[in-house]
């Protein structure tokens, strides 16, 4: 017959296992999550130095570049416009800029400066602050985290 203490500390032990590969796996999750916009970031932080470091008569130049642009834009905006009512009516003019109109509230809703998902961030770091319990609730329940203070601090 197996000792009620040796099978106590087996399954702790097997316990203490499962939540460690449980906490590399979260791990790889979390840097999985923290690659997934760092060159999007990066260029952005690349482009607001550049736009930092521009002085004097460049900075009217670029909002003069800027400016034909959007007005470009506006015109191709009126053209396509004029286009689609042409052929299928204003009512699928309304519907484009429905979608126009939501795409852009989804695209605010999700997404921050940087271009991280804050759901997706929070999620991981929920999971991540669950897993640390766990671990730390395993280690306390066995009498491990007494048995390091023990021989770190003494008796």
């Amino acid at each position: 017959m197996a000792d009620p203490f040796i099978e106590a500390v087996k399954g702790g032990i097997g316990g203490f296992s499962e939540a460690i590969s449980l906490s590399e796996d979260l791990d790889k999750v979390a840097k999985q999550v923290s690659d997934l916009g760092k060159k999007e970031i990066a260029a952005r932080a690349e482009w607001r130095r550049k736009a930092a470091v521009v002085n004097g008569d460049y900075a009217f130049l670029n909002a003069v570049e800027e400016y034909n642009r959007v007005k470009e834009a506006q015109v191709m905006r009126e053209q396509v416009k004029q286009q689609v009512i042409a052929q299928y009516g204003r009512d699928a003019w309304n519907k484009v800029e429905e979608i126009e109109r939501r795409q852009k509230e989804d695209f605010a809703k999700i997404y921050t400066a940087d271009g991280l998902d804050k759901k997706k961030l929070f999620q991981v770091k929920l999971a991540c602050f669950a897993a640390a319990l766990f671990i730390t609730l395993i280690l306390w329940a066995n009498g491990i985290i007494h048995e390091m203070s023990v021989a770190f601090y003494g008796e």
